[in-house]
């Protein structure tokens, strides 16, 4: 749990609840703190290049009460919050009812989250900082504009006196994009070089085979471009790939690692990878798919599509999945030097699809194979959680925890899910851990940092 983050959140939270109170009469204010949570949940899905999801569930688990739970992210993200636009019209009422702001601690809760998720060892390379900053820019504008007429509206309603100092509070309390203060909260991107990507590449935990894959492709464009630059005849080199393996295995993040390695190679433009699912490409009625899979290759164009679970776009029948998949060779054929598509999926499930249609099994010649990884690797990615926050297994519950990791590893079950699975374990064990040490009067450095064999409660999850 991040302090700053829950302080800002709990901040925004009360004064609407207090500001419900104020409003009664307004139906706008009846939903305010589920429209609020929504649109925040909505803002981490925003700037999300992946695990969205899983995102959103441990915001949830750690920073809002049960009753908010069940707040689920929105059929459609709206770019720009609509309770934000709320919030601003309330503050018109309440400068003159009572002393709530409640648009400028919606942006501080914005930045402070911006902020974890830009920042975090484990998140920052799945969060587009560029959406970040705009969804900022957004807020700030809109606010801006609403101060004006605040003002004015002040000017009528009381003295000079109350109105400046209103205005001193919105300066105070609004957020700058433009001054250097915030700009130095807001990290910039730093483009990485070809080496450094590779080595991130073979910094990763296990995936042997696949670094060796994704080297032996990196080469081979490499001497390609070389050739093609002294003016020799080249062999083609299929750049779109086929990802197969279980959950977890990493097939996202060796995605994105190649869409920047293309990018730093010059084959694309722009090297930006966009996730997507069937439900992202598959509408419900005729025409209407080919639109919103196109909006999807538009998005990708100059960097890489990255299709999960693909084999489910083929169901049979008058399903609209097939119109997807031909809309999505076509663009692949039209734009041969600047688009690049990975599908992605279970082993078994992926090879029915490739042969489903003869325009994929010939443009998806290139298959890399993501294995589950073993007990040891599992642990080193639990340690790497411990590590990241700063945490630590205690000497005891090493062995205890080992020997679990060998049992699951020897019976999964079928939601296992591979480092997904450790990161879900490691954050009930952290919960575990708030629960236990909530109950002392007094917590020493090293039973904060340490995490025991009770914070794991391995006793009802060993399979046998």
């Amino acid at each position: 749990m991040n302090i700053d983050v829950k302080n800002a959140i709990d901040k925004l939270l009360l004064a609407c609840k207090s500001a419900q109170s104020v409003l009664t009469s307004d139906k706008k204010m009846a939903d305010l703190i589920e429209m609020v949570v929504q649109d925040i949940i909505s803002f981490i899905t925003i700037i999300s290049i992946s695990e969205a999801e899983d995102r959103v569930k441990h915001f949830k688990e750690t920073y809002l009460d049960t009753s908010l739970r069940e707040i689920k992210i929105p059929n459609k993200v709206n770019q720009f919050p609509s309770s934000f636009e709320i919030l601003c019209l309330a503050d018109k009422t309440l400068l003159t009812k009572k002393d709530i702001q409640l648009s400028p601690l919606y942006i501080e809760t914005i930045i402070e989250l911006g902020k974890y998720y830009s920042f975090s060892k484990y998140d920052k390379k799945q969060i587009d900082v560029k959406k970040f900053k705009d969804y900022l820019k957004g807020l700030n504008d809109y606010l801006s504009q609403t101060v004006t007429n605040i003002e004015s509206t002040s000017e009528r309603q009381k003295q000079n006196t109350d109105s400046n100092e209103q205005k001193v509070f919105f300066e105070e309390s609004s957020v700058n994009l433009s001054s250097s203060s915030h700009q130095s909260e807001i990290p910039e991107e730093k483009e990485e070089t070809i080496e450094e990507l590779l080595e991130n590449l073979n910094q990763l935990i296990g995936l042997s085979e696949v670094k060796q894959e994704v080297n032996t492709l990196v080469n081979l464009l490499k001497i390609k471009k070389i050739r093609e630059e002294r003016g020799f005849k080249t062999a083609n080199i299929s750049k779109h790939l086929v990802f197969l393996g279980n959950p977890g295995t990493g097939k996202t993040t060796i995605a994105r690692l190649i869409s920047k390695i293309y990018k730093q190679l010059g084959i694309l433009d722009k090297g930006q990878l966009v996730e997507v699912d069937r439900a992202g490409l598959v509408a419900g009625y005729v025409g209407q798919t080919a639109l919103k899979t196109k909006e999807k290759i538009d998005e990708a164009m100059g960097g890489i599509l990255f299709i999960d679970e693909a084999y489910t776009l083929i169901k049979g029948g008058s399903d609209f999945g097939q119109e997807a998949i031909d809309t999505i060779l076509k663009a692949m054929e039209d734009n041969r030097e600047n688009f690049v598509v990975i599908v992605a999926g279970y082993p078994e499930p992926m090879a029915e699809f490739l042969e489903s249609n003869p325009g994929l099994k010939s443009r998806f010649n290139k298959t890399i194979s993501f294995e589950d990884y073993n007990e040891e690797e599992l642990f080193e990615i639990f340690e790497l959680f411990c590590r990241s926050n700063d945490m630590r297994l205690a000497n005891n519950a090493i062995e205890s925890f080992k020997e679990y990791l060998k049992q699951l590893n020897e019976n999964k079950p079928k939601n296992f899910a591979n480092g997904r699975t450790m990161r879900n374990l490691f954050e009930r064990a952290v919960s575990n851990q708030a629960n236990r040490l909530a109950q002392l009067v007094e917590i020493t450095d090293n039973e904060l940092n340490e995490m025991t064999i009770e914070d794991l409660d391995l006793t009802h999850i060993i399979i046998n």
